[in-house]
């Protein structure tokens, strides 16, 4: 774990950021787009996504507070997809010039942004799995586990429940599956007493038994030591 100095700390303090308010389902950047910041959640939730054949939408992860979901557009400004709000979210927009100059300035926050980078790109290799080799029920199941203790490694997901305001076809989206099929899905989850998924609030009731059904470790999500404290798992 790196241990940022003073100076670095004053640095991230002093970056000239833009705070915005987006509304459910609109979009921050768009596919094609040319970026010239980057986006840091401050509360609320982002979801990546593309379509397939101009309709079909899949999502390929979802962002929760403190995350930068589009670092590589420090060196790929271009986006290849689409950055959207889920539910109701505020972010900051930060400079890619500013952003740019800090890093040149400092070794060691260059090394925090690239472990980053690199955990996002596990998550992604991670998501790849699920989708070619888990089932349905354990796509959604992995899918939970994930989120859970992303949150709780920022404080937000207090005795295993979290709030989401995600649809039906927001899951079947991120899961590669129907609504349908994700309607099935999250009421097996509740039969089998795994957990408890009403509206917006989840409320994990086993997690063994959830890890278990995802065929979940959390070893992709690379937490640091000081991120592990309360986290399940």
């Amino acid at each position: 774990m790196v241990k940022l100095s003073e100076s670095d700390r004053l640095g991230i303090a002093k970056l000239p950021m833009t705070v915005k308010n987006f509304a459910n389902g609109q979009d921050l950047i768009r596919d094609g787009d040319i970026s010239t910041q980057c986006i840091l959640v401050i509360d609320g939730y982002l979801f990546r996504h593309k379509l397939a054949n101009g309709s079909q939408r899949q999502i390929m992860s979802f962002h929760v507070p403190g995350d930068v979901p589009d670092l590589q557009t420090l060196h790929l400004p271009k986006l290849d997809h689409t950055v959207t709000a889920l539910g109701a979210a505020v972010v900051a927009f930060i400079p890619h010039a500013a952003f740019k100059e800090l890093l040149q300035a400092s070794p060691s926050l260059t090394h925090v942004f690239w472990r980053e980078s690199l955990v996002d790109a596990a998550i992604f290799r991670e998501w790849v799995i699920t989708l070619g080799q888990r089932d349905a029920i354990g796509r959604v199941a992995h899918l939970i586990c994930e989120l859970v203790l992303r949150l709780q490694a920022v404080g937000l997901a207090k005795d295993m429940a979290f709030t989401i305001p995600w649809t039906q076809s927001d899951v079947a989206d991120a899961s590669g599956i129907s609504t349908v099929h994700a309607n099935r899905v999250i009421q097996e989850l509740r039969r089998l007493e795994l957990l408890e998924w009403d509206s917006r609030l989840i409320q994990i009731r086993n997690w063994d038994g959830l890890a278990s059904l995802g065929d979940f470790s959390a070893d992709y999500l690379h937490f640091r030591k000081s991120e592990l404290a309360g986290v399940a798992g």
